[in-house]
């Protein structure tokens, strides 16, 4: 089990446990099946963005803090080495977090990196405040509102994140995208829709 997947499946569970939901009732809610939750809280699924959106929404936490492990920090900044960035496979790719911790953070960053024909999830997701796709490497579309964009290296589009979108790549290499996730409300659900459809 990867890093990532570990933190992942803790934190689910504690989520959970938290709010006192059994397993079935927060796979009932999330409309997820009690076999996918239980395989994500024992590290054992790969699941898509768009099944931890759904968990993150019901749980009523950003997709985020399903991924942070330890206390806030302290320091005015927060600094993660690329060789311990958190990293975990979900089935149209892999996804890594970057940096994160501060307090009233509003900025969150993904790294998505899309399998040759991987998409982010296969329903279209919504969230608050917008979203800024930036192509690393590869070439992909990125899919709003029913609309294709296209995205190579160095490109990139900025998203009103309250509308439908996801990633795709329908191509034969695999495809680097950053996402940088901004909400203007400093309140910890600010990105609790994202990757939902």
């Amino acid at each position: 089990m990867d890093r990532l997947a570990r933190i992942l499946a803790g934190r689910l569970r504690e989520e959970r446990r938290r709010r006192r939901l059994s397993l079935r009732k927060l796979a009932d809610a999330s409309g997820l099946s009690p076999t996918t939750v239980h395989q994500i809280e024992t590290g054992r699924g790969s699941p898509s963005l768009a099944t931890l959106q759904a968990l993150a929404s019901t749980l009523g936490v950003p997709l985020a803090t399903l991924f942070e492990s330890g206390p806030p920090p302290t320091e005015p900044a927060v600094l993660l080495p690329a060789r311990r960035r958190p990293r975990t496979r979900t089935p149209g790719g892999s996804l890594e977090r970057l940096a994160t911790g501060l307090p009233g953070q509003r900025l969150r960053g993904l790294v998505v990196t899309l399998s040759p024909g991987g998409d982010t999830g296969g329903e279209a997701m919504t969230h608050p405040g917008h979203e800024l796709v930036y192509g690393l490497a590869g070439r992909c579309f990125y899919e709003v509102a029913g609309k294709d964009y296209p995205l190579g290296p160095g490109d990139s589009l900025l998203v009103d994140s309250r509308r439908p979108h996801r990633g795709r790549n329908p191509g034969r290499r695999e495809a680097r995208l950053l996402l940088v996730l901004y909400a203007p409300d400093e309140e910890p659900a600010w990105m609790d829709r994202h990757t939902r459809r």
